[in-house]
């Protein structure tokens, strides 16, 4: 009687969009390695792109090196300011990444690879599985308004994320039997800390539940807060007033003149730029969501890094550590999923 050994199963590493809380990839990865669990495929969107590019190029110990000596001085001077089609050119983060690439089609790198894209003018989902590496990962990197659109094959291409922030569907196209998908963006929108550091409350501590305020009494928002006044009329120098429509804004009207809703007077109006980031934030996890419902990944892994912005690329160093704790965490069901136990 003949036995056949059963084949392993062709696993696939799905790293999902972000910007810099993609350095969570790279902690990921290396958990992984460790645990024994390689990858036989790898396909990603935007930051996903760019670290899954570098890893099949077996390059992660120079990425890692260099994410770690990042400033925010050193990432202002990389991310050049222009108002042509983005904000940011991006050309010298491109080519540094050009020259440590070489040059190298996707077809040459050390496992199948794929970038996925979007094109600007029809939404349609693109992935980039051949051509230069380089030329895919600009396309997937580049994010509306902030990054410039690339021009690929007649068309112009911008960020994976707007149609398919976590690709489990190309990493199913690539024949992966088990799909190990890692979803930057899960958490982002909860309890949004701009300027602290990252959750590090371990996953088994449980939170506790708000208590109920009663009207009326100590802690009740409504028993404290002040009336906000009528903002000054803006006079000229002649002593007469501007037209209403230059005259400041004052409190939003909500459903009658006499109900008035104003921000705390310790509020400031969000940036350009923290408006457009949190504004992708928001899409990314609605994106993400509705993706993953109809296309589930076999493990998913998800890191908490909702006190991390998308441009905090020099907050290398606890993005990859939370990268390893959450693939850590999540041993146990990858393990079981490829038979290992």
């Amino acid at each position: 009687m003949v036995m056949h050994r059963r084949r392993p199963p062709r696993v696939g590493l799905v790293l999902g969009g972000g910007a810099a809380r993609g350095w969570a990839h790279i902690g990921a990865i290396r958990a992984l390695e460790e645990a024994g669990i390689k990858p036989d495929v790898v396909c990603g969107t935007s930051i996903g792109a760019l670290v899954g590019a570098v890893y099949a190029n077996g390059d992660l110990d120079w990425l890692e090196d260099w994410v770690g000596k990042l400033t925010w001085q050193t990432v202002v001077r990389l991310l050049d300011l222009r108002f042509s089609g983005g904000l940011l050119g991006g050309r010298k983060v491109i080519d540094l990444f050009a020259r440590q690439f070489n040059g190298r089609a996707i077809d040459d790198l050390r496992m199948p690879f794929t970038a996925v894209a979007t094109e600007l003018d029809t939404g349609r989902e693109v992935w980039l599985r051949e051509g230069g590496v380089v030329d895919a990962v600009r396309a997937s990197i580049a994010i509306p308004g902030i990054f410039t659109p690339i021009w690929h094959d007649g068309v112009w291409l911008v960020d994976g994320g707007l149609s398919n922030p976590v690709p489990v569907s190309a990493a199913r196209a690539m024949r992966a039997d088990t799909v190990i998908a890692i979803d930057l963006n899960h958490d982002i929108l909860n309890g949004r800390d701009l300027g602290g550091a990252i959750d590090t409350v371990p996953r088994e501590t449980p939170v506790e539940a708000p208590r109920p305020v009663v009207p009326g009494a100590p802690g009740d928002p409504a028993a404290v807060a002040p009336v906000p006044a009528e903002p000054a009329p803006l006079l000229r120098r002649n002593g007469k007033r501007f037209p209403s429509w230059l005259q400041p804004a004052g409190p939003a009207t909500l459903g009658s003149p006499d109900v008035r809703v104003a921000p705390p007077p310790s509020t400031r109006v969000p940036s350009l730029l923290s408006s457009i980031a949190q504004s992708i934030d928001i899409m990314q996890v609605r994106i993400t969501r509705s993706r993953l419902a109809g296309e589930p990944a076999d493990v998913l892994i998800q890191p908490r890094l909702g006190g991390m912005g998308i441009f905090d690329f020099h907050r290398a160093g606890p993005a990859i550590a939370e990268g390893r704790a959450a693939v850590q965490y999540m041993l146990p069901a990858i393990r079981a999923q490829l038979g290992l136990e």
